[in-house]
């Protein structure tokens, strides 16, 4: 394998350079290869069997229990208060801001202490978290208090509990998915760049399987008995799930070397013991340690594709709690029609994680990534044209015409096959560019704290939004916002790297079979 590359005065000002799923480290009119680029005629180790499938079975138990519980909750909390997207943006403000404070401090801990132990904390974190909630919901659903459709006396200090223990599973929830996802799979996938591709495709779907099957079981289980059974259920679930994923983790663990050896990152001992506990957790808060991460990672070419990453968060776009309010509200359509609905985007974006290492092996992170976010774009038009023509908006409910259905749904669906490959370029690019970093989970927890921050903006908009007769005007913020992106990752990323926006029409040909 060769690589041919023309160094232009605008790569080396940032310093990197990644083509054909490569990266290549510019430094002072050098160019370096640095350890994760396959020798020339060096095939990729491949992931033992049996290890995948342990690595792969515990990220589907925490991932299912997360969109499990996702999922049910905003569908408890459009019963419990269907007449407003408010309580439903609360509580998913409240939980985002909670991700946000966290990340920073999640990525040191992460890079500072055992893999394991980290895992297993979260995990403990998150099924207690998860447990007391739906406790808390069925306290509402056996009660009165579940019909009154205000947030005022007990009701309203429930729901301040939901909203405490949610904040714990989101907390919970990013420690796992960076450590899993993130540290792990660059661990496991460090000196190859095929292999690491193929490890984040892997987990991606197993994410993106739990998305479609998990919102069908828990329809399954309201449409087959009721709330409070499900909420009961999903419960007795949560404690399961706990023990067997104790155990997994452990398995994963061993399975993998490569992922018990101690990190370079670690504090030397000397500046370690000079710290008590509680000092420790204070210096992870510091808010002078957070401009500083900010301050080095925006120097850093691949700040750019995090936050175009992060922009496409500004959506409401998507099947959380906001649109499963407005789609039930104004819209009518039953609990199994949008868990249908949302298993074909999750099909879709399966189809893109199935697509990506093709595409990418072809093409190039670059290009793929290019690509891929624009697609997206182009599908999310019809979306917010379904919006504004052929139905109604009111808080009363409307026959829907079947066209303006296809339109909001069908682009919706094929706008996950350009969102899931550009989520996986992205990732490779972040992974590649910070692999030798020594901070490289705090720095690569702030890209969490962005997505996180506009996460966040999406449900302060339809705070201000929150009738359902507006959400049109949140669903055209929200195809700006990619479009933003779009722009940030083709004018801040790819022009620095390719030196050139003008697209190579002859990459058609390299998908000919051979």
């Amino acid at each position: 394998m060769t690589t041919s590359i023309n160094v232009s005065s605008a790569q080396e000002a940032h310093g990197l350079a990644i083509e054909s799923g490569q990266l290549i480290q510019l430094h002072s009119l050098q160019v370096e290869e640095p350890s994760n680029v396959e020798a020339v005629g060096q095939e990729a180790t491949p992931l033992g069997v049996k290890s995948l499938f342990v690595l792969s079975t515990l990220r589907f138990s925490s991932a299912w229990g997360e969109r499990s519980s996702t999922f049910a909750f905003y569908l408890f909390l459009v019963i419990i208060f269907p007449s407003s997207l408010l309580p439903a943006s609360i509580y998913g403000f409240c939980v985002t801001g909670s991700g946000i404070i966290s990340s920073g401090t999640i990525g040191s801990l992460i890079d500072k202490n055992n893999r394991l132990v980290i895992v297993r904390f979260a995990t403990l974190g998150q099924k207690i978290s998860s447990g007391v909630t739906y406790a808390l919901f069925l306290s509402l659903f056996l009660t009165p208090l579940g019909h009154a459709d205000t947030l005022r006396g007990r009701s309203l200090g429930i729901f301040i509990g939901i909203i405490v223990a949610g904040a714990i599973l989101k907390v919970s929830t990013v420690c796992l998915t960076i450590s899993i996802e993130r540290d792990w799979a660059s661990t496991i996938g460090r000196g190859s760049s095929q292999r690491l591709a193929g490890l984040n495709a892997w987990l991606r779907r197993v994410d993106l399987v739990c998305d479609l099957i998990s919102p069908l079981f828990v329809s399954g289980l309201i449409a087959g008995a009721s709330y409070p059974f499900a909420a009961a259920f999903l419960a007795g679930m949560t404690v399961v799930s706990l023990f067997v994923e104790l155990i997994l983790s452990g398995l994963a663990y061993r399975r993998f070397p490569e992922l018990q050896s101690k990190p370079s990152r670690q504090l030397p001992p000397t500046q370690a013991d000079n710290k008590t506990n509680m000092r420790r957790i204070l210096a992870l808060l510091d808010p002078q340690d957070m401009i500083q991460d900010f301050t080095e990672f925006r120097k850093l070419p691949v700040f750019y594709t995090t936050l175009s990453i992060a922009s496409i968060y500004l959506t409401v776009l998507s099947f959380d709690g906001t649109m499963l309010t407005f789609l039930k509200s104004s819209r009518n359509y039953s609990d199994p029609f949008l868990a249908g609905q949302r298993a074909a985007c999750t099909a879709a974006g399966l189809t893109g994680t199935v697509l990506f290492p093709i595409v990418s092996k072809k093409l190039g992170l670059v290009r793929t990534g290019s690509w891929s976010i624009w697609c997206e774009f182009i599908c999310l038009l019809p979306v917010v044209v379904a919006l504004y023509a052929g139905a109604s908006n009111t808080n009363t409910v409307a026959e829907v015409p079947a066209w303006n259905a296809a339109l909001l749904f069908g682009g919706m669906a094929f706008s996950r096959i350009g969102l899931w490959m550009f989520d996986l370029a992205q990732l490779q690019i972040l992974q590649e560019s910070l692999e030798s970093h020594p901070r490289r989970n705090r720095l690569t927890s702030f890209q969490y704290t962005l997505q996180n921050v506009f996460d966040m903006a999406k449900y302060a908009l339809t705070m201000g939004l929150a009738r359902p007769s507006e959400f049109k005007w949140a669903g055209m913020i929200s195809v700006v916002a990619v479009f933003v992106g779009g722009t940030l990752y083709t004018f801040g990323y790819a022009r620095i790297v390719r030196g050139h926006l003008a697209p190579h029409w002859h990459w058609l040909i390299k998908f000919k079979l051979s």
